[in-house]
């Protein structure tokens, strides 16, 4: 065999473990992605975590990132996990630190109880502070920390010029006038506070002399208070009833109703009282017209 067959014969049979390879390799993601559901889990944000890094489910790798893009103010990150796992609302989902090196993980802490999710809700996340969260907070706070102690050095500086004293002067003379203050009048604040109890003590005693009048007071303005309900539901009653009536006077309904919007009653009316006026004038006038007198 020449050696240029020798070659070739070589490189098919690299060409062919090489397609075997990646042929089994195909097939097994494919079989790996047929026993996997795809969740979407939204962080506030991820802390170097990447694409192929493990879900844990308590404990245990059930699972890889299989994808993330940026949404809003926060990350999307779709989770493949195996189909035996159910996520619920009371199960809790976080990027958490894996290892001294500050490796990140996604953490399912799985609770069976709770409504569960579909594959196509948004499932909320939490981001766990690892140990570079941590001492970054605390290089702020350092930095944070020596600020305030060089704004306390230049405080300090100041009072030194002379400011401290001034003030503790100040509060020293301000406590010695208050105390002369509370000497000076101690005998009225005595006599004030003997005058209150006096005052109370007498009040005490009349309302335990009176403690009978006082309750007899009392229930004669309870009784005065319903005399008083039962009153204005009368007087409702009463404006209920007067409203009745002008309702139908206004109508036109009962006798006075009639009366007052007939028109021709009281035009009649009118005419027989001018009669009736015109008559006792005439009587008045001629009495022999309507009395005869005969003594015999």
């Amino acid at each position: 065999m020449s050696r240029g067959m020798e070659v070739r014969v070589g490189i098919t049979v690299v060409l062919g473990l090489t397609v075997l390879i990646l042929g089994i390799l195909g097939l097994s993601n494919y079989a790996q992605v047929r026993r996997m559901r795809i969740w979407h889990v939204r962080f506030p944000q991820t802390g170097g975590l990447g694409s192929g890094d493990e879900v844990q489910v308590n404990g245990m790798r059930k699972g890889a990132v299989r994808r993330m893009a940026l949404v809003g103010d926060g990350v999307v990150i779709d989770l493949g996990l195996s189909r035996e796992v159910q996520l619920t609302r009371d199960s809790r989902v976080a990027i958490r630190n894996h290892g001294m090196m500050g490796e990140k993980v996604i953490a399912v802490d799985l609770r069976t109880g709770g409504e569960p999710y579909s594959t196509r809700d948004t499932i909320p996340g939490e981001f766990e502070p690892g140990m570079s969260e941590v001492l970054g907070s605390v290089g702020m706070a350092v930095n944070d920390i020596r600020s305030l102690a060089t704004q306390l050095d230049t405080l300090s500086r100041s009072m030194g010029r002379g400011g401290l004293g001034t003030t503790l002067e100040n509060f020293r003379r301000t406590s010695e006038e208050l105390r002369l203050a509370v000497e000076e009048n101690r005998a009225q604040l005595h006599a004030t506070l003997q005058n209150f109890a006096a005052t109370s003590k007498t009040a005490r005693e009349l309302t335990s002399e009176r403690e009978g009048q006082i309750r007899r007071t009392l229930d004669h303005f309870a009784a005065a208070a319903e005399n008083l309900d039962r009153l204005s539901s009368r007087l409702d009653s009463l404006r209920t009833s007067l409203q009745s009536v002008a309702a139908k006077v206004d109508r036109g309904q009962g006798s006075l109703g009639r009366m007052v919007n007939d028109d021709k009653l009281y035009t009649d009316l009118a005419a027989s009282v001018k009669s009736l006026r015109a008559l006792i004038d005439d009587v008045r006038a001629n009495p022999q017209k309507y009395f005869r007198f005969s003594v015999f």
